[in-house]
């Protein structure tokens, strides 16, 4: 996901920060805001440049971890393969330096407290801001048409336990079907490395020659992927129907595992 969001356009890169931002800002408990900048340890490459010009747009500070960890590598402190194994993720000491940046900020801030500032209205948003209102329908809050697909109802036995409280559909012909007022629909679904997985086809608003493929099969070798697909972005606001159908498996593939499906 990092690296395509760095590929992907400004208005793309900005759109779902600030509507974070905004989420956040109008909590009722009023929570401080800061906003991270990690790096590529490679490259050097992050978007920083897109999400801070969110950030100054509401006053909120950010810790740039391009402009002081991944610096001082490049002068000698510290290799690569000390800080992170894949080039992104930190490891142990990686996460200690970049808590380190973050603890030093939050020390400059004491340092400043009482001193007065005035207190904003929150401003009209930058972009288009359409992810602000955005919601994940799993079945804790939603209950599509089930033909021939499941509902999974085990509980999840931590955060990392992604895998839970979807849909899952394993035989060619099986379908489930959602109505959701949107502007904005993703889903979210496993490709999988226990190959051959089943494979579905996405049809919106009954437009069979648009289908979306989902082969939930990974192509990766690291673990299963909890994917997110792109189906309408920026379209009409209304009633949308999202009809997915499972076009090859049978009893001995692995279900097609449907996460969520994200709309704003």
């Amino acid at each position: 996901r990092g690296a395509r969001t760095v590929r992907e356009g400004a208005s793309t890169r900005r759109l779902p920060h600030e509507g974070t931002i905004r989420k956040i800002l109008t909590w009722p408990s009023k929570p401080a805001v800061v906003v991270l900048n990690n790096v590529y340890y490679d490259t050097g490459l992050n978007a920083q440049e897109y999400h801070n010009a969110v950030a100054q747009w509401y006053r909120i500070p950010s810790v740039s971890i391009r402009d002081t960890v991944y610096r001082r590598m490049q002068a000698g402190a510290y290799t690569r393969e000390e800080l992170t194994q894949d080039g992104l993720h930190p490891n142990d000491k990686g996460h200690e330096l970049v808590a380190g940046e973050i603890r030093a900020f939050l020390e400059s801030v004491r340092e400043r407290i009482g001193e007065e500032e005035e207190e904003n209205e929150l401003p009209q948003p930058l972009t288009a801001n359409a992810y602000e209102q955005a919601r994940r329908l799993t079945i804790c809050n939603v209950c599509p048409e089930l033909h021939g697909f499941s509902a999974d109802a085990r509980e999840k036995r931590g955060h990392l336990d992604f895998f839970r409280n979807g849909w899952s559909g394993q035989q060619k012909g099986d379908r489930i079907v959602f109505h959701v007022e949107a502007s904005c629909i993703a889903v979210q679904y496993r490709k999988t490395l226990k190959k051959p997985a089943a494979c579905a086809r996405l049809i919106l608003d009954g437009k069979e020659e648009e289908a979306i493929v989902l082969d939930a099969n990974f192509g990766e070798s690291w673990g299963d992927c909890l994917y997110l697909e792109p189906v309408l972005h920026h379209g009409v606001f209304g009633m949308h129907t999202v009809e997915i159908e499972i076009t090859e498996g049978d009893r001995t593939t692995t279900p097609f595992y449907l996460m969520s499906l994200i709309v704003a």
